[in-house]
Formats: C-alpha cells, sequence, structure tokens
C-alpha cells in the first residue's frame, strides 16, 4: 500500500514537471534524436588521427623498382596470388586459353574504382610490356597472343598495374617519395580510402617504408625509434627489446638456404662426389628442412624426394670412389650472416676428409667451388631461369637435357595436373643429381613496437 502511493505520487509529479516545462522537454527529446542521427555523420567527415606504421626494409630500391611488398600495398595487377601462388581474379574477373596455350583472353571486371588521381580506369590502361607478345582489345576483353605457349602468364600478370609516378588502384596511394641520389630513402603511403577491390576498410594506418643497406643499419635505426616494424629478421643481437616490443617467429617458407656447387670444374663436375657432400652435412628437422627449390606450400611440391640425411660412414664411401688418395680442399664461400652456418658444414666436410676454407662476401662471385646462400622461391613452379642450362640464373651451372626437356615442357603445358607430374619429376631428378644442397627454410623475426 506504501508502495503503490509512492508510485502514484511520482507519476503525479513528473506529470505536472512536463505540463509545467513541456517546452524544454519536448526540445531536449527533439535535440537527442536529432543528435543521435548526424553525429556518426559528423564524426566521419572530421579530420581523424591516423596511425603511422614506421617500416624498415633492407635494400638500395629505384622508384622503377620498388620491392613487391610496397607496390602491392599502392596497386593490383590483372590477378592476384593466393597462399599456394595460385592466380585468382583481381582486375580480370575471368580467363581462358585458346590456340594451344599460345593465347590468353582476359575478361576485366567492370571498374568503378579511379586511379588514385581520380581518372577513371580504362581497359587501355593496361601497360604490360611483354616482348613477343601481340595484344588485343576488344571491348572489355583482352587477347594475348604468345609465339609460343606459356603457362605462367598468369601469375605473371599479378604484377600490380601504374601509371606514370606510381599512381596505383589499390588501398594505398603515394603521399611522399624522399630520395638520395637515385635511391629511394624513404616513400609515405596512405590510405586511399574506398577504392579498394577487396576492401572497404577506411581506417588502415599510414605506411612509411625506410630503406637501409644492410641489417646493421636497420637494427640501428629500430633501437632509434626511426622504424618501429621489421618484418624477416635473421638474428635479434643488437637490438633494444623493450616490454612494448612484440616478437615473433616465422618460418621462410618462400626461400631456401642451399650449398650451390660449381659443377663445371672438378672434382664438383662428378655425382658421387656431389652426393658425397650432400649426406655429410647435417641438416635440420621438421617443417624447417628445404629439399627442393619449390615452397612446401606450393602445388606442385614433391615431398617424396631423396632428403640426404647426415651419414657420414656413406659420404666417406662415396668419396672413396671418386678420389681415394686426392686430397681435396674446398673454398665454401658464403655472406656474414651465413657464416655460423658455412663453419659447421666446413666441420662436417672436414670429418670426411675434405680440406675447407670458409670465405665471407658481400655479394655473390662469378667464381666459386661451393656458395652457401639464401635464394626466393618463385611464385610459380616454374624454374626455367633457375636451372636451365642456357640461364644466367643457374647458379652452379649444371647441364641435364633430361632437365632442361622438363622445364621446357613445365612452362608450355596448361594442365596442371600435368604440370604438377614435370614439376614432381623435376625435383627429383635435380635432388638426385645434387648440384645444390638443399638446407632450410629461413626462420626469421618480425619485430613491432607498439
Amino acid at each position: 500500500m506504501i508502495l503503490f502511493k509512492k508510485l502514484r505520487f511520482l507519476v503525479r509529479f513528473l506529470v505536472a514537471v512536463i505540463k509545467k516545462q513541456y517546452r524544454t522537454v519536448f526540445l531536449g527529446l527533439l535535440l537527442g534524436v536529432v543528435f543521435s542521427i548526424c553525429l556518426p555523420r559528423i564524426i566521419k567527415v572530421l579530420p581523424q588521427t591516423r596511425k603511422t606504421q614506421k617500416i624498415g626494409l633492407i635494400g638500395q630500391y629505384t622508384v622503377s623498382g620498388l620491392p613487391d611488398e610496397v607496390l602491392q600495398d599502392i596497386s593490383y595487377g590483372l590477378t592476384r596470388l593466393d597462399e599456394k601462388g595460385e592466380p585468382q581474379p583481381a582486375i580480370a574477373e575471368s580467363w581462358q586459353t585458346t590456340n594451344d596455350g599460345k593465347t590468353y583472353i582476359f575478361k576485366l571486371k567492370k571498374i568503378s574504382n579511379a586511379w588514385h588521381d581520380g581518372k577513371p580506369f580504362a581497359i587501355t590502361d593496361v601497360n604490360y610490356n611483354f616482348k613477343d607478345v601481340t595484344l588485343a582489345i576488344n571491348g572489355d576483353q583482352m587477347t594475348f597472343d604468345l609465339k609460343e605457349p606459356f603457362s605462367p602468364l598468369p601469375v605473371i600478370l599479378s604484377r600490380p598495374l601504374f601509371k606514370k609516378g606510381l599512381i596505383g588502384l589499390g588501398d594505398y596511394r603515394v603521399k611522399r617519395i624522399e630520395k638520395k641520389g637515385n635511391f629511394v630513402k624513404s616513400i609515405l603511403l596512405v590510405p586511399q580510402g574506398g577504392s579498394s577491390f577487396f576492401t572497404d576498410e577506411n581506417r588502415l594506418p599510414n605506411k612509411l617504408y625506410r630503406f637501409y643497406n644492410n641489417e646493421k643499419e636497420l637494427k640501428m635505426a629500430f633501437n632509434l625509434g626511426e622504424i618501429d616494424v621489421i618484418k624477416n629478421l635473421i638474428d635479434l643481437e643488437s637490438l633494444y627489446l623493450g616490454s612494448s616490443v612484440e616478437v615473433t617467429q616465422n618460418l621462410m617458407a618462400s626461400a631456401y638456404l642451399a650449398v650451390f656447387l660449381d659443377t663445371s670444374r672438378p672434382p664438383f663436375g662428378e655425382k658421387t662426389f656431389r652426393q658425397a657432400l650432400a649426406y655429410a652435412i647435417p641438416k635440420p628437422e621438421g617443417q624447417g628442412r628445404a629439399i627442393s627449390p619449390l615452397s612446401p606450400s606450393s602445388w606442385a611440391f614433391n615431398p617424396d624426394i631423396k632428403p640426404y640425411h647426415q651419414d657420414l660412414d656413406h659420404a666417406k664411401k662415396l668419396l672413396s670412389q671418386e678420389s681415394p688418395e686426392t686430397k681435396v680442399k674446398i673454398t665454401l664461400s658464403t655472406f656474414p650472416q651465413y657464416e655460423k652456418i658455412a663453419n659447421e658444414i666446413r666441420d662436417s666436410w672436414q670429418q670426411i676428409g675434405i680440406e675447407v676454407t670458409v670465405q665471407i662476401v658481400t655479394f655473390i662471385p662469378e667464381e666459386f667451388d661451393a656458395l652457401l646462400i639464401a635464394r626466393e622461391i618463385s611464385r610459380d613452379p616454374d624454374q626455367y631461369y633457375f636451372w636451365h642450362s642456357t640461364q644466367l640464373g643457374n647458379l652452379s651451372k649444371f647441364k641435364s637435357p633430361r632437365i632442361d626437356k622438363l622445364l621446357e615442357d613445365g612452362r608450355k603445358t596448361l594442365s596442371r595436373e600435368e604440370r604438377k607430374n614435370i614439376y614432381y619429376d623435376f625435383q627429383r631428378f635435380l635432388v638426385e643429381e645434387s648440384p645444390v644442397i638443399f638446407l632450410s627454410h629461413p626462420v626469421t623475426y618480425a619485430i613491432v613496437r607498439e
């Protein structure tokens, strides 16, 4: 009863206030509705404080030769690559091949997005410049006519498109470039805002890329606060890591560490000798092990090839067949960051009776006995440039008619299943011949300071 009287009093009180102050109450309700509708729109047009990621990269790059990581932020190609390196639609929505693989027909999307300079995109803006390729345009279709079948073409067409001045179509546009001589010292990218094929996110951070000559300079820049993000760092030595720094360890499956042997000079021209060297070296276990020139994530990777686990007795046996009395001397060349691994290889080769000298270099020498380096893995399984006997990328100077034929067939074959069989054989025969000793996929660190 008492509670009922209190509620009745409260209701009468509120009614009395509303009757007396109805103008104020009505105005308050009206302003509340207006603000609830308009405030989000007002916030959108107000200047926003946007975070800037300061990213450090190693290398000297010209404006026309920036690394792929930067270019992919600024624009897109006709295709884009998924995690397995397979081409997916980007500016082109579909494609087909005719004329036994000599003709590719790409159908382009109806693009509402504009170039970063505000001008509309036209099919005639596609400006790939390929040798021995004829390009024809018909409506929304582009036709590439080649002299020979070339199955990696859709992968190559993932290369981003640009207009003069690094004007692109991507999530980011170039706001500022700082140069030192002919090389880019830094480049600032800001979100384009709503003109992306793959994201509607307009709250992306700015990205400031700064370039350094070597890892030592890169680490010094991080310690001084010039950069806050480093990717693919080989070691953490000399870095000041505070509580605000997050360190992530990654396996770099897009590259491999290996020993290349110059097969044009004795005794490296003999397969038995090369295999003896391969068996003598200790290799890592698990996912970090590299066994072929293709990434384990590639659809063409062959997991069932000779692993060359360390076997010193077998290595000595093979070596005795090749040179039972002659003392072999080898110079193992490598870069400073791989000196520790080179010393381990030296020790293992010395255990089978080979005299080894480790030589530290700052560039790949034209002539060498053995060369320990890391090599990036191409996106397509095509290995023609790296292992065909006619190519400069064939560091081992390895010559094999069988390997050459497989590489030639691999880039002319359109069927994925047939290509897979070809590259399975290529990997198997290459590893059997051992012009290169595959060791590992580099373990790297990503460093981010909040």
